[in-house]
């Protein structure tokens, strides 16, 4: 069962990291894009005389990468959760322990609970307030100026800006939550297809139905022990009865004890990966940041040397003509000879 368990996790990870990439390229670019093209039509609707094309590329600008940045880093942090959560009902139902119906119930707020445990000691949240300063910014500095004396198309400006906010954070939290749907929709079609998982549904109402019997006879015996004493207790005296029941809640500590032991084995495990993911996700932000600032440096010398490729196009273009003279004169002395 260890191979199949770990089939489905790598294919289940596989997917969920594609649809990620798939979040980022086309689905969020396209509600960026569709909000910056309402947004520059409901400005020019109030204003009448801007260039909307223009508005479009500004906002756009403004906007556009620290969001996309942002989802990033959400879909990145939350990762830890995602395998965490795909892992643990993977196992459980591989081993039995659960079936696709309590999957489908348990999913979405097992995600959550593992995403607001803060597992990598990182937060992003979904508030976009701070990027849509910007947006404020420059309706301030570029759009209101042209209409301020009137106090009624300022007012209807702002307002555009602060319901813009809201619906674009709207979107951006269900974009999110449908993802988590479409990560429980992944998880549910790798175990249904799986070859060895074909039976597991009927395997488990079996071994359901078979609890509930064990159940059912225990009671049904407890309710007979109790109308009529057990015949078998009276043979031994009150000191002997106590003395089994004391062994019997032994043996049941010991059995607690040793699951016990377990999960802090397990806990330790989770803590050891935790700290090499941290240590992974440090050592990426920090390779992240070199190739920035290598980019940066790049670009500079890339300015430097158009301008020193301009300044020497300048001066060829002023010697062409001396040369052109030098020849002239060269000539004509070797004509005076």
């Amino acid at each position: 069962m260890l191979g199949v368990i770990e089939r489905i996790k790598n294919a289940v990870l596989f997917k969920c990291n594609s649809l990620n990439d798939k979040v980022i390229a086309d689905y969020l670019n396209e509600i960026i894009d569709t909000f910056i093209y309402h947004f520059a039509e409901d400005i020019v609707s109030i204003t009448n005389d801007l260039d909307e094309s223009k508005i479009r590329e500004d906002v756009s600008e403004v906007i556009k990468v620290p969001i996309i940045k942002k989802i990033k880093r959400k879909l990145f942090i939350d990762s830890l959760a995602l395998q965490v959560t795909n892992d643990t009902f993977i196992e459980d139902y591989v081993e039995g322990k659960t079936n696709l119906d309590k999957i489908k119930k348990e999913y979405l707020k097992n995600l959550k609970s593992n995403k607001n445990s803060n597992q990598l000691n990182m937060t992003e949240d979904l508030n976009i307030s701070n990027i849509f300063d910007n947006v404020k910014i420059y309706c301030d500095m570029n759009i209101i100026p042209l209409i301020s004396e009137s106090k009624t198309l300022t007012d209807n400006i702002n307002k555009v800006v602060t319901n813009s906010k809201k619906e674009l954070q709207k979107k951006l939290e269900e974009l999110i939550k449908e993802t988590d749907n479409k990560y429980l929709d992944i998880l549910l079609e790798e175990l249904k297809n799986d070859p060895e998982l074909i039976n597991r549904e009927e395997e488990y109402e079996e071994e359901k139905e078979e609890v509930n019997m064990g159940d059912t006879m225990i009671n049904e015996k407890i309710e007979k022990e109790v109308i009529k004493p057990n015949s078998n207790f009276e043979k031994y005296d009150d000191i002997t009865l106590f003395n089994k029941a004391l062994l019997s809640l032994n043996t049941k500590e010991e059995v607690l004890t040793r699951k016990e032991n377990k999960l802090e084995e397990r806990k330790k495990e989770v803590e050891e990966r935790l700290s090499e993911t941290n240590k992974s996700i440090e050592e990426n932000i920090e390779r992240e940041n070199a190739l920035s600032k290598r980019k940066f440096e790049l670009n500079e010398k890339e300015i430097k040397l158009n301008a020193k490729l301009s300044e020497t196009e300048v001066i060829l273009l002023n010697i062409k003509p001396l040369i052109k003279g030098l020849n002239n004169i060269k000539s004509s002395n070797e004509e005076g000879e």
